[in-house]
């Protein structure tokens, strides 16, 4: 329901704009054409609940196409509502400006030809906005399409020891098995970091929305060949779609003695060339909408997680939500990894245009003798990228110093 909400206030929002920036769409062929767009991309949303495939199942054939419109089209109301609104605030004042200048005769009205020519400018622009959303709307969906780039990421440590300078983790994050991310696109993000001879594979949740791919999906990140195997946590997806399941199907893979391994709330310890690495995988605290309640349960998690560390130990944390890098600093953590964010899926020469969204959105933070590194997630949801392409991580622990 929530979801059907927020696509009628996008749609209205975005008619509201439309309808002062282009007088013409409020009646006639255009109006008609737009509203028949707008239910037409709406039926993506019920489609899979009508037939019984649940809310976030796939109709085969049919679900993809439908559901990839939906998003240009929703993702083109977006542009237009936040775009557009300011434009059509500066018409509605010059109207309202114009029309008082017409009801006192005795005030001379500024020069008719300049006003017409700024107005014209401001219509024009009105006009072509919603080609310019639907524009950036394509691009954006072909660059979300293109599949993942491979990112190398070198992480220079502080007395980091010698066994472990060359150490590299691979890491995957917010696949979200679905409608537009399959199991096929899961092998080949394990394939790329088995080919890299990664000597850790991480998953850094958020890995499915829909539960009937959960087998296949598990399969495919059991084909994970690194030494020390692939340690994964939950996101917020996980506890969303079934936790229940998600576990299950977890528990299923290590019972096949699969190289997979989940961590809620606790550490794995490997020895790599004689050196121990506690590797710490904490929980999404889901419960309760406050900040005061998430900072309490990352808190409790942090506690639980981080219990039996010790000294001669290097401490790697992952973790969903990239605000417990503090809290893993705090109890010693010299790596974290994170996700959840997508860095934002929009950027421009580099820097996320919703930067003010999270604390920690995109790339490489450093705090002391800690770093934290935020993917900018290897699938997605909603298939719009623009700058901040998908990607499979492979990151080199080197000794700085």
């Amino acid at each position: 329901m929530s979801r059907f909400i927020f696509f009628v206030l996008i749609n209205l929002g975005a008619w509201l704009v439309l309808r002062r920036l282009w007088p013409e769409v409020r009646a006639g062929w255009r109006r008609n054409v737009l509203l028949c767009l707008a239910v037409f991309s709406g039926v993506a949303l019920v489609l899979p609940w009508l037939l019984g495939h649940g809310a976030h199942g796939g109709v085969p054939w049919v679900d993809a196409p439908l559901r990839l419109f939906g998003s240009a089209w929703i993702i083109s109301a977006l542009i237009v509502l936040f775009l557009g609104w300011p434009l059509a605030i500066v018409l509605s004042r010059r109207e309202l400006a114009r029309q008082k200048r017409a009801a006192e005769p005795s005030v001379a009205p500024a020069p008719a030809g300049v006003d017409l020519e700024r107005r014209g400018l401001l219509s024009g622009v009105g006009r072509a906005l919603p080609f310019v959303a639907v524009g950036t709307s394509t691009v954006g969906l072909v660059e979300g399409a293109s599949g993942f780039v491979i990112r190398e990421v070198e992480v220079r440590l502080r007395g980091l020891p010698r066994a472990l300078d060359g150490f590299r983790i691979g890491q995957i994050t917010d696949v979200h098995v679905g409608t537009f991310i399959d199991t096929t696109y899961v092998r080949a993000a394990v394939a790329a970091m088995n080919a890299a001879r990664v000597d850790l594979q991480v998953m850094t949740g958020d890995l499915i929305d829909d539960l009937s791919q959960l087998d296949e999906t598990m399969a495919a990140l059991e084909t994970c060949e690194a030494p020390h195997g692939m340690l994964a946590i939950l996101g917020n997806h996980e506890h969303w779609r079934g936790l229940e399941e998600v576990l299950e199907g977890y528990a299923r893979s290590a019972s096949r003695g699969g190289p997979v391994r989940l961590l809620v709330d606790e550490a794995h310890v490997l020895e790599h060339a004689g050196q121990k690495v506690r590797v710490v995988g904490v929980d999404y605290p889901m419960r309760g909408r406050s900040m005061r309640v998430q900072a309490d349960r990352m808190r409790r998690s942090a506690e639980v997680a981080f219990a039996e560390a010790s000294a001669d130990e290097v401490v790697i944390c992952l973790t969903h939500h990239p605000s417990f890098f503090p809290l893993a600093l705090e109890k010693g953590a010299r790596l974290t990894l994170a996700g959840h964010t997508h860095g934002g899926q929009v950027a421009i020469w580099g820097l996320p245009v919703f930067w003010f969204a999270f604390d920690y959105m995109l790339g490489r933070y450093r705090k002391g003798d800690g770093q934290l590194y935020v993917s900018g997630g290897t699938g997605h949801w909603l298939p719009f990228r623009l700058g901040v392409p998908a990607e499979v991580t492979l990151l080199t622990l080197r000794a700085e110093g």
